[in-house]
């Protein structure tokens, strides 16, 4: 879309029929959405993350009246992804998720096609209320729905494999009239995928007698026609290769999954590849032969941390992931990269600390046995002897947990895994929930280098918002000196040197270079590094210790990041010297900032499902000033900012992450990875890989997704004819998990949400947080 693109173009049609839209809180006040900056919601404690709650309406049965209410009371992020519409009269959630790629944009693009002709031609089908302001939400059915639903619906994302053209002749989807003409097939061919390494290196195996070598798996050159382009972030800048593009039996039928063929979908032409006995493997031994064969390679050492729970049930895509992980990190590469796992045991009772057989007992428990000796156990009653009390008050304990619970001090385990091991100089903290569709090595190593050629001049500045290429004619060189030309304009001085009183800080370890140079780069992160203080993050003052005030604080939010030794080091020290500490998204940041260290945002490509205007999306995301033309067609603002002239989208608004591909809310990227994967067949979207028109597996670019873990196909709607309610926690940040079918006999649909809880009152109704 481009950058200009007129907003007024999605909110001018006036509906005759409106009126339900405008008093929908059944009081006969209008609702003006719950987005503008002094009418957001506000947040309960214990929320990881806030936005807006459900409004249900007309419940025709009472125990399902009864859940719903319970469940809303305590969630704050309805999560859902689609903007799927609930009928109140049915008790039931719809997902219809991909519209045929080649039909016109409707009128109203967020609508979408009905199961049957009665409801698509029903009156009252979504927008019987008319358009929803730009930047206001309404009620629709008993759901809200926010304006960027109305958004037109991008389809390159789901482009098949005999679609694939050669770089030169792709144009995005968002650029091209006709972006998925002309229909000829083409003839794409499979290019096997090695790591790019530097260095010259012994090459490593799987096993000990050395027989069985690291699985080499293919990929396509070119991208399918139409393919979409991120709205953040640029593979060209970060130096990922755009050439190559990737599908569920290329990329993971090399680590053993051997159900890849989906029923119905197309399944011939796999990159073949030597089956793997994968019991003869031990990654533990691989991983330390590996790097004894090519010790004095790397002048640094990187451990890949990997957090993760005693009592976590690993999937056989799990496994997959982490065999990929492992192989393209540490083995391809002679030993560049240690994978280590980090579990938490959750249950506090386990005396791990009490024997070395108890120890190893919940060890071996822990992992499937080809990851075992390749973890370390952690507890909060561990933390609480390696960082005594007492602390002193936190500014605001927004959760109102205890500081020790991983959901307030995620980084302790961290801090002290990197004091306990100098043979690391760098800690990549990863997340189970994270896929990548390409390499491992190519994203971690283009994210690497891509930081170490910054500069630093005005890193901080640069850092503090996404990239959006499209405002800057593709050019990151363009969007710094805007940045620059920002700064300067504004009378600021940049950020430079310590933020801190000089008086206060430790001493500064030592720190190996990548480079064997000057440049360091402490902290990457994969999110914008924004200043929380002011803004309507609910943790923005979840800060302990600093006695003399607030200090200078910034976050990034979504944990996973690469650190450097010196700085977990000082947040080692800070924690058991000066009984300091922040919420866990907080607490790096901000003491790279009071030090004086580098910090940088990799603008990693994040893909959306609906094509967000540029300008626009820089007013929401960003917090730019608001547009005159968007201030003409009524967005709410105050003091020219949406969310405030100190505000940000980190807060009441995130549920604009939705329809993304990497974010704690991110309902799109669960869908599109399961779509991928052939899992999602709700609506015959299997059928479209063997159609006439749709040609084949899906093929994705190096994308990178933060998905919530729904690897497995969900159950047939004809096994949810009544209510149920499915638990399940994510044992990493305490945030629950909830999938919820609702339904009649012969009615029922199928559909997900995510929602997350207050722990506590979770905590009392009985339900175990695992």
């Amino acid at each position: 879309m481009p950058a200009e693109f007129s907003l007024w173009q999605f909110f001018s049609r006036v509906d005759d029929n409106r009126g339900a839209g405008d008093n929908d809180n059944g009081d006969g006040e209008p609702s003006h959405g719950l987005l503008g900056p002094e009418d957001s919601a506000v947040c309960s404690p214990r929320r990881k993350r806030q936005l807006t709650v459900w409004r249900w309406r007309h419940i025709r049965s009472l125990w399902l009246a009864c859940v719903l209410l319970v469940l809303l009371w305590l969630g704050s992020d309805y999560g859902g992804y689609w903007p799927s519409p609930i009928h109140s009269g049915e008790q039931s959630l719809e997902l219809n998720l991909d519209p045929a790629p080649h039909a016109p944009k409707p009128v109203h693009p967020a609508q979408l096609p009905a199961d049957n002709e009665d409801e698509a031609d029903s009156d009252d089908y979504w927008y019987d209320d008319g358009e929803i302001p730009i930047g206001q939400s309404r009620d629709r059915g008993g759901r809200e729905v926010f304006w960027w639903e109305q958004f037109p619906r991008l389809h390159g994302l789901f482009r098949g494999r005999n679609r694939i053209v050669p770089l030169s002749e792709y144009t995005p989807e968002q650029y091209s009239p006709a972006p998925f003409e002309p229909n000829t097939p083409t003839n794409a061919s499979f290019q096997p995928l090695p790591a790019r390494v530097d260095h010259e290196t012994k090459q490593c195996y799987l096993d000990q007698d050395e027989q069985i070598t690291v699985p080499i798996w293919g990929t396509y050159l070119g991208q399918p026609r139409g393919m979409s382009a991120p709205l953040f972030g640029s593979h060209e800048e970060l130096g990922l290769d755009l050439g190559r593009c990737y599908d569920r039996l290329s990329r993971f039928g090399a680590y053993g999954i051997a159900d890849l063929a989906v029923p119905g979908g197309d399944n011939a032409d796999r990159y073949p590849y030597t089956a793997v006995d994968w019991d003869q493997v031990n990654w533990a031994s691989a991983q330390e032969k590996c790097s004894a064969k090519n010790s004095g390679t790397y002048t640094t050492r990187t451990a890949v941390i990997i957090r993760t729970w005693h009592s976590h049930k690993y999937s056989k895509w799990d496994i997959a992931v982490l065999r990929a992980l492992i192989a393209e990190l540490a083995l391809q590469t002679g030993g560049e990269y240690t994978v280590h796992f980090l579990v938490h045991v959750q249950n506090d009772t386990i005396p791990i600390w009490a024997s070395d057989d108890e120890y190893q007992r919940v060890l071996n428990e822990s992992l499937p046995r080809e990851f075992r000796g390749m973890a370390t156990l952690w507890s909060v009653a561990q933390m609480m002897l390696v960082y005594p009390g007492p602390f002193p008050d936190t500014i605001v304990n927004f959760s109102g947990g205890e500081l020790y619970e991983a959901y307030r001090s995620l980084h302790f385990p961290l801090q002290y895994f990197a004091a306990r091991h100098p043979e690391f100089d760098y800690f990549w903290q990863w997340e189970m929930d994270l896929r990548v569709t390409g390499h491992y090595h190519e994203l971690f190593r283009q994210i690497t280098d891509w930081a170490q050629a910054q500069p630093r001049h005005l890193a901080w500045e640069r850092s503090s918002r996404f990239f959006i290429p499209e405002l800057y004619n593709n050019s990151y060189q363009n969007f710094a000196h805007a940045v620059e030309d920002e700064v300067l304009a504004s009378g600021r001085p940049p950020i430079s040197g310590p933020q801190a009183a000089r008086a206060k800080l430790l001493e500064i370890p030592h720190q190996a270079s990548l480079t064997n140079g000057s440049n360091i780069v402490d902290l990457i992160t994969l999110n914008p590094l924004f200043d929380p203080k002011g803004t309507a993050w609910a943790f923005h003052d979840d800060i302990t210790g600093y006695v003399d005030g607030r200090p200078p604080t910034r976050a990034a939010l979504i944990t996973a990041s690469r650190l450097s030794r010196r700085l977990l080091l000082l947040m080692h020290e800070e924690t058991y010297r000066k009984k300091h500490t922040m919420f866990p998204e907080m607490f790096p940041a901000s003491v790279a900032l009071q030090y004086g260290l580098n910090a940088m945002y990799a603008p990693l490509p994040v893909y959306f499902d609906r094509d967000w205007p540029a300008v626009h999306a820089n007013e929401i995301f960003n917090n730019a000033p608001v547009s005159e033309e968007s201030k003409a067609h009524g967005l709410i603002h105050k003091q020219g900012y949406f969310h405030g002239p100190h505000g940000s989208v980190f807060g009441p608004g995130e549920h604009v992450f939705r329809g993304s591909t990497y974010y704690s809310n991110a309902g799109f990227a669960s869908y599109l990875w399961r779509r991928w994967l052939g899992h999602e067949n709700d609506n015959g979207e299997i059928a479209q890989e063997i159609d006439q028109d749709d040609r084949g597996r899906i093929e994705l670019g190096l994308s990178y997704r933060k998905e919530r873990i729904y690897d497995r196909p969900l159950r047939s709607p004809t096994q949810h004819a009544k209510t149920a309610v499915t638990l399940a926690a994510d044992g990493m940040n305490h945030s629950l998990l909830i999938q919820f079918m609702t339904g009649q006999s012969g009615q029922a649909r199928l559909g997900f949400d995510d929602i997350q809880f207050k722990a506590q009152v979770v905590k009392e109704n009985g339900v175990s947080i695992r």
